[in-house]
């Protein structure tokens, strides 16, 4: 025989084997059974979080772990726009989620690499290299989508992230591990490419050519000294054009004498 029970503190009758997940995720949380000596009692906790919609969607086919790092990374994001980077905290991320502190810290070791890992799920795909006929289109085409993103509410965030970085040598490794570096490796690939297709000299250093490109534009950015505006982007392009192409080979000049 199945027992049902009536919690009186929010006068809801429940049956322990027909108890539906409404299609609202913010509705019910969790059901707790708790098994007493001489009672059964069915314990519902109603709450503001998301977990419940997780499991749903975990159930309709989605990894659950996927659905939760998810979770936490808009939350992250969120957060950090809401509070700013530095009143953030991982309490804070976890409490918000729904999900306990340690869920986070399995799956980042503090609260940059959780915000750094959120902001590069929104703008990096944003700007990557895109598909060009040639290499040096692709840089053309790609920073112009870079300025485009720290021209938004993600060009704040990048200066909050390396103002915060003075001070927390924790954060600012997060930003050049998750950030910079892979962003570099694709540039260096993009740059060596179009060096071997002729539209860039071939002695060229290639870190040279990458802070050439995109250092004016960090500086910009941090300081504002200017917009970061297409047209600047376009500006930098052309005078890397200019002075790197092949018609550029530096020649020697003996003096007269």
């Amino acid at each position: 025989m199945e027992t049902t029970n009536t919690n009186r503190s929010l006068g809801w009758r429940i049956h322990p084997s027909r108890v539906r997940r409404p299609r609202d995720p913010f509705q019910i949380a969790s059901i707790r059974y708790v098994a007493f000596p001489c009672d059964k009692r069915y314990d519902l906790f109603v709450t503001k979080s998301a977990p419940n919609a997780i499991e749903s969607n975990a159930r309709r086919g989605r990894p659950r772990n996927d659905l939760v790092r998810q979770l936490i990374l808009n939350t992250a994001l969120d957060l950090a726009f809401e509070v700013g980077f530095r009143a953030l905290s991982v309490e804070a991320i976890a409490a918000k989620a729904g999900v306990g502190k340690t869920t986070v810290y399995r799956r980042w070791p503090n609260k940059g690499a959780v915000v750094m890992d959120a902001f590069l799920s929104i703008v990096g795909p944003k700007t990557i290299f895109p598909s060009a006929d040639r290499a040096i289109n692709s840089i053309q085409l790609q920073m112009k989508a870079q300025v485009k993103a720290f021209r938004s509410k993600y060009g704040n965030m990048i200066r909050s992230l390396v103002g915060d970085g003075q001070f927390d040598s924790a954060v600012l490794d997060a930003f050049r591990q998750r950030w910079i570096l892979p962003r570099r490796q694709l540039a260096r690939s993009t740059i060596e490419l179009a060096m071997k297709q002729g539209d860039l000299r071939s002695d060229l250093d290639v870190d040279t050519v990458i802070d050439t490109l995109y250092a004016p534009i960090y500086y910009r950015l941090m300081f504002e000294t200017g917009p970061i505006s297409d047209a600047y982007a376009d500006g930098l392009y052309q005078s890397v054009i200019e002075g790197y192409g092949p018609s550029q080979h530096p020649k020697s000049k003996r003096r007269k004498g």
